[in-house]
């Protein structure tokens, strides 16, 4: 069951957030934040709104046929306001600890061969957080003014605006959600096999 409002936002690439809520990839990859708790990502809630922001290397961050989506966030103003379009629920929490796991996941999302890997080598005493998420597109996005509490470098943001939730479409169908799971499983169980 999902909730009709939430007031938590998890910061997320505004290009990584469309492609999660058109149901082009099914998972974000997490390590750490710069003003985490000891600069180390918690997973403190199960289900959220997506906050999207920018990454300043845009486009090296992208597969060549994906750097299109970054037209779409090129006049964005993330520092004024936010508007909020797709909701998650996470599914499940897969640890990688080996640089070919993140490997054998390309052709499961959006980005760069690199992007992912230079995110895993980073503390490589922690393990890579692959969180498999069901997304749902928010019939009518809801736009709301970035207070000061929302901003820097941390993942996760408590909002002051309940944001309605009760119109929600799935990015994709049950069935295709799950063959998409059985597909990245398959991959990483592939690779720990031949590893």
């Amino acid at each position: 069951m999902l909730p009709n409002s939430s007031h938590i936002g998890l910061k997320e690439w505004a290009v990584t957030s469309g492609a999660l809520g058109r149901g082009e990839q099914i998972f974000m990859l997490r390590k750490g934040g710069i003003r985490e708790d000891g600069r180390h990502f918690k997973i403190e809630h199960d289900q959220f709104l997506l906050y999207p922001g920018l990454f300043h290397e845009g486009e090296l961050l992208l597969k060549q046929e994906n750097q299109h989506l970054l037209e779409q966030t090129a006049n964005a103003d993330f520092s004024k306001e936010i508007t909020f379009s797709v909701y998650c629920k996470i599914v499940e929490i897969i640890e990688i600890s080996e640089e070919h796991q993140v490997r054998a996941l390309d052709t499961f999302h959006i980005w760069s061969e690199e992007f992912p890997v230079k995110r895993f080598n980073w503390k490589p005493r922690h393990p890579l957080k692959l969180i498999i998420v069901r997304a749902y597109r928010l019939d009518t996005p809801t736009t709301v003014a970035v207070g000061d509490c929302y901003a820097g470098c941390k993942s996760w943001v408590e909002l002051t605006d309940e944001i309605d939730i009760t119109k929600l479409t799935p990015a994709l169908s049950g069935a295709d959600f799950e063959v998409q799971v059985s597909k990245i499983h398959n991959a990483l169980a592939s690779q720990t096999v031949s590893a």
